[in-house]
């Protein structure tokens, strides 16, 4: 049966609102449920998300078959080149920033920065490596480590948003069967909703920084240099040998940048929403499925520290919460037991990030009463 519902947890549930007022207007008009006048929907969407009482009991424990991974790297393969090559979060513009930093003083010109001609050429040869590279990764996923991770934060909260009940499917995993084919299909919906993300981040943390990619960035800005040759070509040739252009991008260092500007974003998405899924990246993958899908069900960002609290779909039904420290060099989380005691499995956490999602209704034969 479906949990109980108490407007005062909810109100608990959002210290952000400093003096919350009586009226449940206000609150209809915060948090806009779904329908609208509706106290349940208000309810649902007010939290909090209870891990033991709204999240599966069964641990995210799945095997998959040969055409399950064919459908996976179906859905990967084609966000390979936006990943890439997406705007300001994105590998290739760590290139593309490190070669509009650097600069020459050319006698009666000046200070002259490396004509667009030449940063165009080697972005180009970079992208075509990062390319290779990227596609050679997804292309050798057999079988993935973690499972369903992105279809089990996708369709639990799925199931709660609907205040359908999960508790009594069990504590094993369902292999096959309806709510199986429903939390692949949300798999299958993460990765097309998030994929490219995931792609762009695991490249900038671990195929970026490879001596091979630099190696081909350097050979393709000489080589650009020489063909522009001149004063400028000239100089910057002469610059490079005492330079290290390419030699300190991506890595830990830029995943924690990106995740600075993440928090906010999953503060306030948790301000409006009982839960809500969040992409980690580990400092260990091999591969983008190395790296985990996980649901934020509330945060903390105060004098007494910065944490995010989430239910981990490797844990069970249970609730774990992570201590985040912006403060180094690189990202540092901490992750507590869970509720259980148990240890934390996963990785060391480098990167993470706010996912798109939207809801989907599942099956009417999943609806349990």
């Amino acid at each position: 049966m479906a949990r109980p519902l108490r407007f005062a947890d909810g109100v608990r549930r959002h210290p952000e609102i400093a003096a919350p007022p009586v009226s449940t207007r206000f609150w209809e008009q915060r948090f806009q449920p779904n329908p609208p006048g509706s106290l349940e929907a208000l309810l649902i969407k007010l939290g909090p998300f209870i891990p033991s009482q709204d999240a599966f009991q069964f641990q995210n424990d799945f095997s998959f078959t040969d055409d399950q991974v064919k459908q996976i790297q179906q859905r990967l393969l084609p966000f390979v080149n936006l990943a890439l090559n997406a705007g300001s979060v994105s590998p290739l513009e760590l290139v593309r920033d490190a070669l509009n930093a650097l600069s020459v003083h050319i006698p009666i010109i000046g200070n002259v920065g490396l004509p667009d001609v030449v940063i165009e050429a080697v972005l180009g040869n970079v992208l075509t490596a990062l390319v290779e590279l990227l596609t050679d990764v997804i292309v050798d996923i057999t079988q993935p480590s973690f499972g369903r991770c992105g279809g089990m934060a996708f369709s639990g909260y799925d199931f709660y948003l609907l205040d359908w009940p999960v508790v009594d499917f069990g504590t094993t995993p369902p292999a096959t069967g309806p709510l199986g084919d429903y939390i692949f299909s949300r798999l299958l919906d993460s990765l097309d909703q998030n994929g490219g993300k995931f792609l762009g981040w695991f490249a900038t943390l671990h195929i970026l920084p490879k001596g091979n990619v630099s190696s081909v960035a350097n050979d393709a800005l000489l080589a650009a240099l020489a063909t522009f040759g001149g004063l400028i070509g000239e100089a910057f040739a002469a610059l490079l040998v005492t330079l290290n252009v390419f030699g300190d991008l991506g890595g830990p260092k830029a995943l924690l940048k990106w995740s600075k500007n993440e928090w906010p974003k999953i503060k306030n998405q948790l301000d409006g929403q009982a839960a809500w899924p969040i992409g980690l990246l580990f400092g260990g993958s091999d591969t983008p499925f190395d790296d985990h899908q996980l649901l934020a069900v509330d945060y903390e960002d105060d004098a007494n520290g910065t944490a995010l609290m989430v239910w981990d779909n490797r844990d069970g039904g249970t609730q774990r919460t992570l201590h985040i420290d912006f403060s180094g060099d690189e990202l540092s989380v901490t992750p507590d037991p869970d509720t259980n005691n148990n240890a934390w499995q996963g990785g060391d956490i480098k990167g993470f990030f706010l996912e798109s999602y939207s809801p989907h209704q599942p099956p009417d034969s999943l609806h349990l009463t």
